[in-house]
């Protein structure tokens, strides 16, 4: 599948434009151009969302038509992902290495569903000098669940506000 043409020295709409003619005249089934479409809000954009979710994909790259190609993080290209919520509580604390060796490296945590797991992502340096006692409660983030039913990604947002 292709989506880009780093070496064209031409905005991304005219890249794709070049993309999409090659390709066709290849006519190739190892070598595919990934069609694109302009975003056209916030609905269009969750309707796509709701698609690439249904099959299992992880989320949606938004790309401004008139960028030129940058080999790195841009405010020109956009990763748009889902996740969820939920809460757990703290049942231990995990020290940190390296930067951290004198804080808090993460949260050891058991989920309403009693799956145990570390939280080190999102808490603030702050945070880890002095994080979530044992027994209080956590909201994470995570962008959905292994096959065992361990959160992917689980990201620390806050003491749950009713703690």
């Amino acid at each position: 599948m292709v989506y880009d043409a780093p070496s064209l020295k031409v905005n991304f709409a005219e890249r794709l434009k070049v993309i999409e003619s090659t390709l066709c005249k290849l006519n190739s089934k190892h070598c595919v151009y990934h069609k694109q479409q302009v975003c056209k809000g916030k609905e269009h954009l969750d309707e796509e969302m709701k698609k690439v979710i249904d099959l299992s994909g992880e989320g949606l790259m938004i790309k401004d038509p008139k960028s030129k190609y940058e080999g790195k993080r841009s405010d020109k290209l956009l990763k748009v992902k889902m996740f969820e919520d939920a809460e757990a509580t703290v049942y231990g604390h995990e020290k940190g290495t390296g930067r951290l060796s004198n804080m808090c490296g993460s949260l050891m945590v058991v989920n309403d569903k009693g799956v145990k797991f570390k939280v080190g992502s999102g808490l603030t340096d702050r945070e880890r000098r002095n994080p979530p006692k044992k027994g209080s409660r956590i909201t994470y983030k995570f962008q959905g669940l292994t096959k065992a039913g361990v959160p992917r990604f689980p990201t620390y947002m806050r003491v749950h506000p009713g703690m």
